[in-house]
């Protein structure tokens, strides 16, 4: 891959409850599985190519394939540095070499 893989992240899984309207909402996140990751700052071009299909893409994490890590969907979150982000697309870097995420960081808690 040659990326340094020098920050670490944890994947979060939602903990769905029915809500009074009968509908299934995710009532918190639970840690999963940590792995180092390269972090990258999408850039100003890449945002607006991203606006342009109306996606946010905020950064690009690149993580180790690993099979606990094969179902990784945009259902899940990614905690980095603190922060919580949505992810918006995953793909597979080779043959099980690699997984590149794109995100968007959520706000921070009481911020």
């Amino acid at each position: 891959m040659g990326l340094r893989l020098d920050r670490k992240v944890t994947f979060l899984t939602a903990v769905v409850e029915e809500n009074d309207a009968g509908e299934m909402v995710a009532t918190e996140w639970q840690e999963g599985r940590k792995a180092w990751a390269s972090y990258t700052p999408v850039s100003d071009g890449e945002r607006l190519q991203a606006a342009a299909v109306q996606q946010k893409a905020d950064a690009r994490f690149v993580v180790r394939w690993h099979p606990g890590l094969a179902g990784v969907d945009g259902e899940n979150r990614l905690r980095f540095d603190g922060t919580d982000w949505h992810i918006t697309g995953i793909k597979e870097i080779g043959r099980r070499r690699g997984l590149e995420i794109t995100a968007w960081r959520l706000k921070k808690a009481g911020g």
